[in-house]
């Protein structure tokens, strides 16, 4: 019915419903529902009005004076500021402010997947592995041993056969 709907208008109306859907989004979770997942709560205008000015679009990864892509210095300044506040708030030493979903996401793979002391090959942040993959992030956490997965010569790829290879000696490593 949605689709069939949506077929028969011009993109002008298609946008126009997808803005009026959006207000009643916005009527239904924050006037004529209570929701328990903090995910859906109602977020303080100021802070959605600060993500919305874009600084919530693109990840940020890596830690402060450690990205992994350019042009974060601002962002990661307010990530600086934002986990100094929470720690003086908190009167804790430490405080990590950035969110935890990716993360989390992975570690729940790897409990799922694997046990403490097995080793995995994680692809190295050139060819798009993340730090929880490795051993200072969810991997070594959970007490997983991490071996580089071999880079093809053009550096953007892992190379297939060379992860064979490594597959095979960590078979025969496990087994022996």
């Amino acid at each position: 019915m949605i689709a069939g709907r949506t077929a028969a208008q011009t993109s002008a109306q298609i946008i126009d419903r997808i803005y009026a859907l959006a207000v009643e989004n916005r009527e239904i979770h924050e006037r004529e529902c209570f929701n328990l997942n903090p995910a859906t709560n109602v977020m303080n205008p100021r802070a959605e009005a600060l993500l919305s000015s874009g600084i919530g679009t693109r990840p940020s990864l890596g830690y402060p004076g450690d990205k992994y892509e350019m042009g974060l210095e601002a962002i990661e300044e307010i990530e600086v500021i934002a986990a100094e506040l929470c720690a003086e708030i908190f009167q804790a030493e430490f405080a990590e402010i950035r969110v935890a979903s990716g993360a989390m996401a992975n570690l729940y793979a790897f409990m799922a997947t694997c046990k403490p002391g097995d080793t995995i090959i994680a692809p190295p942040g050139s060819v798009g592995g993340h730090v929880t993959h490795h051993l200072e992030g969810c991997a070594g956490l959970y007490g997983l041993r991490t071996l580089p997965a071999p880079v093809n010569a053009d550096g953007y790829s892992v190379d297939l056969d060379g992860l064979r290879c490594k597959r095979v000696l960590i078979t025969h490593r496990v087994v022996a």
